[in-house]
């Protein structure tokens, strides 16, 4: 049986943004950052989101993965439909098992990204520690692989 979508019919996009927008708290009260971002991606596609500074790219991205400071953020409409499943509906628990294992930021600030006081093994131990469940030993080996 194949996995393909019949011929003529679309196959549903892997990650979905529908009318996004996210607010801050300002000094004078809630503040839009972005308003109604739409987006689709597919399997096996690729987007680039240009702009200028300021513009909302990585307010976006933030978002999708919903890790923004919820006492300050709030986003007052909008889905984000990754594989089917709104992942702005889902529960923190559930959250924190699609986030990383599934889906997934690249950071543009390196200091985010890779922390100098760790060896570059540990930090991806840490992260098969975590998103893949091997033990500490299974993820060293890993690693080692994957470097």
């Amino acid at each position: 049986m194949s996995a393909l979508p019949s011929e003529g019919t679309t196959p549903a996009p892997v990650l979905a943004v529908e009318d996004l927008t996210v607010e801050f708290r300002g000094d004078a009260g809630w503040v839009s950052a972005i308003r109604g971002v739409n987006f689709e991606i597919g399997a096996r596609e690729c987007l680039g989101i240009v702009g200028e500074s300021g513009s909302g790219k990585s307010v976006s991205a933030l978002s999708i993965l919903r890790l923004h400071d919820t006492r300050t953020t709030r986003m007052p409409s909008g889905r984000v439909l990754f594989e089917g499943r709104d992942l702005l509906a889902l529960p923190e628990r559930d959250m924190r098992r699609v986030r990383g294992a599934r889906i997934a930021m690249i950071f543009q600030d390196p200091l985010a990204s890779l922390n100098p006081v760790l060896t570059i093994g540990r930090q991806i131990t840490e992260a098969l520690e975590t998103h893949k469940a091997l033990g500490r030993g299974a993820a060293r080996k890993r690693a080692v692989e994957l470097l």
